[in-house]
């Protein structure tokens, strides 16, 4: 149990870092709104990701879904950052 939560706990709080600093990058408003908007759904998205770890018996399938998506979301990120994505 300890082992699923703080594995949901990092994973949840990085992934959804990084999903919300791409959505971020896109959003054509102004600082205070993107801050405002990241703060509100990062914070979901890290809620619904530790419920999505508590879903299975086991964490191994979570644990694999969820880097998948972290792989793509930091690639994207390196990309961003790189600015062969504007």
């Amino acid at each position: 149990m300890w082992r699923k939560t703080l594995l949901s706990f990092f994973i949840g709080l990085v992934l959804s870092i990084s999903i919300i600093l791409n959505i971020n990058h896109f959003l054509p408003v102004d600082v205070d709104s993107k801050l405002l908007a990241g703060y509100i759904l990062g914070f979901l998205l890290w809620a619904g990701l530790i419920t999505y770890f508590y879903c299975f018996e086991t964490i191994k399938k979570p644990f694999l879904q969820c880097l998948c998506v972290l792989l793509v979301s930091l690639v994207l990120n390196v990309l961003i950052k790189i600015g062969v994505v504007a």
